[in-house]
């Protein structure tokens, strides 16, 4: 076993600026900026392709990220599932190597790996040791740009996420009311279909549809790599630009659809669900994660929800009585994002009844009982615990710059959005919640279980 390659020491590494100087035509220095604990670097090769460095001389480990600005938002009408089909079809066959070689090299590296596809982007993991780095690299740019779709692989795999969407959504009740959820808010919005994809069109997908977006998104203009840990960057960039240089920069990518979403104005829809007790889900159209109201609206869910004393979790399971759990989250998109509130009710409670007792709470939360500082220092307690865990790892930390370069095509973001978070006030909270849960923006769904007759209380 080769022993992990040397790592510089802050002391040994020469700046961003002073390495830009040395490097060879083809790639250039962007900005610096600190975050997330460390000094992070941004770099462009000439073809469009960005990377994000955060070395850290603590650090026995690397993370390397490969994201793609693309997920089931970009999908076209009659072809959703294709971006989470491609992230399957991405494992499979290259040019340059036959189908399984990808997750064998990685074994034999000692190397973890996962993937996952969401609205805004497809995103590809690995945590390496630091001397299999530049070989991961090379495997990252070989199926970046040749995939090999095979008919047999091809079919395989569509049987695989097939399959998938029968287990993880239609036998699931919780996971058929959050798709129509979304349906019933977005609409014809690109956030309106599932990125698993909708069953009719699993059914009639080919392999043109899969090429097409691999062809159109999947380019170095639209990838950003990340990658945090045990690296030096003076031996790592040349090492990404022999591996990703040759690519070809591409034509650019299309625009997301322009759809509008639905005007809503308390839209109710009653759901028939294979459960054994009703189900509560509330949505309200919000801002994306680049808007300035999401902060506070990130801690406005933490008021409402996840802990036993917040409003909604106490007055409905503790009080009440009438819910066994509640729990709400807000997800950072480059578009507007739903505010989601689940509630899962005791048995012999109904939806009706836990949307009357949820009302009764919002009511008191912009009225007579607004939001206290004692509320808000909880929630900013409970998400500086979670960023915490998140934090803890060069996975987790390049996943957190992932995510906002590609939702808000900025990494930088990952931090300033996160001090945002901190300064959030009660005042803030309130506000937010006064302007962002209004009827003409919720979307309600009674999950009814199939015993249960539509008018029961």
């Amino acid at each position: 076993m080769q022993s992990p390659a040397p790592r510089a020491t802050p002391s040994a590494t020469p700046s961003a600026e002073a390495l830009a100087r040395k490097l060879p035509p083809g790639i250039a220095l962007q900005r610096t900026f600190v975050a997330l604990g460390g000094q992070v670097s941004q770099w462009r090769l000439d073809n469009g392709l960005r990377v994000v460095l955060l070395p850290d001389a603590q650090a026995t480990t690397v993370a390397f990220h490969t994201w793609v600005a693309a997920g089931s938002a970009h999908e076209r009408p009659g072809e959703t599932g294709a971006a989470h089909l491609l992230e399957h079809l991405m494992f499979k066959a290259t040019e340059t190597q036959p189908g399984g070689a990808f997750d064998r090299l990685l074994e034999s590296f000692g190397a973890s790996a996962n993937a996952a596809t969401w609205l805004d982007w497809t995103s590809f993991h690995e945590v390496v040791l630091p001397d299999r780095v530049t070989e991961v690299a090379a495997l990252e740019a070989d199926r970046l740009h040749r995939i090999r779709f095979e008919p047999v692989g091809f079919a395989a795999e569509l049987d695989v996420v097939r399959n998938e969407r029968r287990e993880t959504v239609d036998d699931d009740p919780d996971a058929r009311m959050a798709e129509a959820l979304y349906h019933v808010a977005y609409g014809g919005h690109a956030y309106g279909h599932p990125t698993i994809g909708w069953q009719p069109d699993l059914a009639r997908m080919n392999i043109a549809a899969a090429q097409r977006f691999y062809k159109t998104y999947y380019q170095p203009g639209n990838v950003w790599l990340v990658v945090v840990g045990a690296v030096d960057p003076a031996t790592l960039l040349p090492a990404l630009m022999q591996c990703y240089g040759p690519l070809p920069a591409g034509s650019g990518v299309p625009p997301m659809s322009a759809t509008p979403a639905p005007k809503l104005a308390g839209v109710e829809r009653t759901v028939r669900i294979e459960a054994e007790t009703d189900r509560l889900l509330v949505g309200w159209r919000t801002v994306g994660t680049g808007h300035a109201d999401h902060p506070a609206l990130t801690v406005l869910v933490e008021v409402l929800a996840n802990a036993a004393s917040a409003r909604v979790t106490d007055a409905l399971v503790h009080r009440r009585k009438v819910a066994s759990h509640v729990d709400a989250e807000l997800p950072q998109t480059a578009g507007p994002a739903l505010l989601e509130l689940q509630v899962e009710l005791v048995p012999g409670k109904s939806a009706v009844a836990a949307k009357a007792a949820l009302g009764q709470v919002l009511t008191e939360l912009q009225g007579p009982r607004p939001v206290t500082d004692a509320e808000v220092a909880a929630a900013r307690n409970r998400l500086t615990m979670a960023r915490y865990a998140t934090l803890a790892t060069v996975d987790g930390r390049a996943d957190a710059l992932g995510l906002f370069a590609t939702v808000v095509e900025d990494p930088a973001k990952a931090e300033t959005w996160w001090r945002a978070v901190q300064s959030v006030t009660a005042a803030d909270v309130q506000r937010v919640a006064r302007q962002w849960l209004v009827p003409e923006r919720q979307v309600v769904l009674l999950g009814r279980h199939a015993t249960q007759p539509v008018g029961a209380q």
